[in-house]
């Protein structure tokens, strides 16, 4: 199972697109959620992601600082799924907030 805010990187990286930085990321962050996180925490995600083997993560080659690139990888999509439909199936029942 993953954590909310992994859950929100994933569905961010699916929309950036494969091979899609870190800046690229963030910014799909920032364009859906009015208080973004920090972006340290973003790179704090991703690397534990990557050793999860959520995501997948190559060195762009034409890039003259290396930016690493980043992709959903199919057990990142499957996790997604399941945390999505998880948080949906609780969404039937009436639960009391003290």
């Amino acid at each position: 199972m993953i954590g909310k805010f992994e859950e929100l990187v994933l569905l961010a990286l699916i929309r950036a697109g494969p091979d899609a930085h870190a800046a690229k990321v963030y910014r799909t962050l920032e364009d859906s959620h009015p208080k973004p996180p920090a972006f340290a925490a973003l790179y704090t995600s991703l690397d534990r992601m990557a050793s999860k083997g959520l995501i997948s993560e190559r060195v762009d080659e034409n890039d003259p600082r290396s930016k690493r690139l980043f992709t959903i990888t199919g057990e990142g999509r499957l996790a997604v799924i399941e945390s999505t439909k998880a948080a949906a199936d609780l969404g039937g029942y009436d639960i009391a907030l003290a």
